[in-house]
C-alpha cells in the first residue's frame, strides 16, 4: 500500500489536531531523503507557530494520518542538512505505527534506488 502526501494544510491541520509523538524513524534519514521520496514538506518553517518543527510532512497510510517531523531542532540549516532523527507523530497505535515505519522504508527504498 502506497503512501500518500497531504499538501492541503487545512486537511493536514485536522488529521494531525491531538496527535502525538509515536516513535523515531532512524537515525540514517535526512532530509533530502524524505525530499526525493515525499516531496515538498506539508508544513515549513513559516508555519510553525512556535518554532519547535521546522519540516512536517502529513501523510496518510492504511487509513490513519502520520506526520514526519523535526523537533526542537530550532535551525533550518540544520534540519536540512545535518539532521537525521526525523519523529513520527500521529494517532495510531505500535502496530499500526510499526507498519507505517516499515511503509516508509520500503517507498524510500524504491524512490532512492530505483
Amino acid at each position: 500500500m502506497k503512501i500518500k502526501v497531504i499538501q492541503n494544510k487545512k486537511l493536514a491541520r485536522s488529521a494531525m489536531h491531538m496527535s502525538g509523538f509515536r516513535a523515531n524513524l532512524g537515525g540514517c534519514i535526512s532530509y533530502k531523503d524524505l525530499i526525493d521520496t515525499f516531496g515538498e514538506p506539508t508544513f515549513t518553517p513559516e508555519d510553525s507557530g512556535d518554532g519547535k518543527v521546522n519540516y512536517e510532512w502529513i501523510l496518510k497510510f492504511d487509513g490513519f494520518y502520520f506526520s514526519i517531523y523535526d523537533w526542537k531542532t530550532y535551525d533550518e540549516e540544520y534540519t536540512r542538512n545535518e539532521y537525521t532523527n526525523w519523529h513520527i507523530g500521529g494517532h495510531a497505535g505500535a502496530i499500526d505505527t510499526n507498519n507505517f515505519i516499515n511503509a516508509v522504508l520500503d517507498q524510500m527504498r524504491e524512490s532512492l534506488f530505483a
